[in-house]
């Protein structure tokens, strides 16, 4: 599809970017035609409904204080889901936020500050309105901003940060730097994802916190942290240019590699055109 430029004037968010680089089509389904998958009835809790769960809790603790497991026992007791679910999904959650409390205290003690939470904020790039939330953002001792976010799942590799295709954060990076988000000023120096997910080099074999971007050695395939806001910046104002200023189609799977959602698979009529494509038409 290839929309009118009237169409095409729709904001961005900072979960999108990295759909609408990796696969064009759907961001033209969920940010421009505004559809929406709905759940079936009875399903069992989905990925997304999870971390929904977990970010409500976490959002509740860091504004309200005191001990973690109380918050998530309030959230999971007006759940709707199965007992079964909730009882079989509680030892493990138990678990991670306990994780995640003992992380955050310990970084309280060594002199950081949580200065927002589930925070939402908005700016204006390139004539195009960026919005998102923040998961959490801490000012570390020597006023440096870090910018975290929490994952139930798996976070995104070193190699799709590199590549443009995991911005979240440093988008989020560019909103607060900018004063997107109340109470917070400064430069962001660091950028995490917190997994709740199972690992195995954990102490506690829960949780692993894992940098965004390499430090200044450069060890690993990924961006250096000094250039990390710069790179993001420059793969943004591409996507501007191209796609929401710009004429370009917005195809399906542009980028075969990226973890793209199946949500808009029969809209974009993904199964027809693979099939077409391998008997060479």
């Amino acid at each position: 599809p290839r929309p009118s430029a009237d169409q095409r004037d729709v904001p961005i968010a900072v979960t999108g970017l990295d759909r609408l680089r990796g696969d064009p089509y759907q961001f033209y389904a969920s940010s421009i035609l505004r559809l929406r998958k709905l759940d079936e009835i009875d399903a069992e809790p989905t990925a997304a409904w999870r971390g929904e769960v977990v970010h409500k809790v976490l959002e509740l603790w860091h504004k309200g204080g005191g001990a973690l497991l109380p918050y998530a026992e309030e959230q999971l007791a007006r759940m709707s889901a199965h007992p079964l679910v909730r009882g079989l999904w509680w030892p493990r959650l138990e678990r991670a936020l306990l994780w995640i409390e003992q992380q955050v205290a310990a970084r309280i003690a060594d002199g950081h500050e949580v200065l927002a939470s589930e925070a939402r904020g908005e700016m204006t790039h390139a004539g195009v309105k960026i919005i998102g939330r923040a998961d959490r953002i801490d000012r570390s001792a020597d006023g440096a901003l870090a910018i975290i976010d929490y994952k139930t799942g798996k976070p995104p590799s070193k190699k799709m940060v590199a590549d443009g295709f995991a911005l979240q954060l440093g988008l989020i990076g560019l909103m607060a730097q900018r004063g997107a988000f109340a109470g917070v000023a400064g430069r962001p120096e660091k950028f995490e994802y917190w997994s709740l997910q199972r690992d195995k080099k954990s102490s506690t074999g829960f949780g692993a916190i894992g940098e965004a971007v390499v430090d200044k050695e450069g060890k690993a395939k990924a961006l250096l942290r000094e250039e990390f806001l710069d790179k993001t910046e420059a793969f943004l104002d591409d996507a501007i240019a191209r796609w929401i200023k710009g004429d370009e189609e917005f195809k399906a799977r542009l980028n075969p590699d990226f973890p793209a959602y199946k949500d808009y698979d029969q809209l974009m009529r993904l199964d027809e055109w693979l099939a077409r494509g391998e008997q060479g038409q």
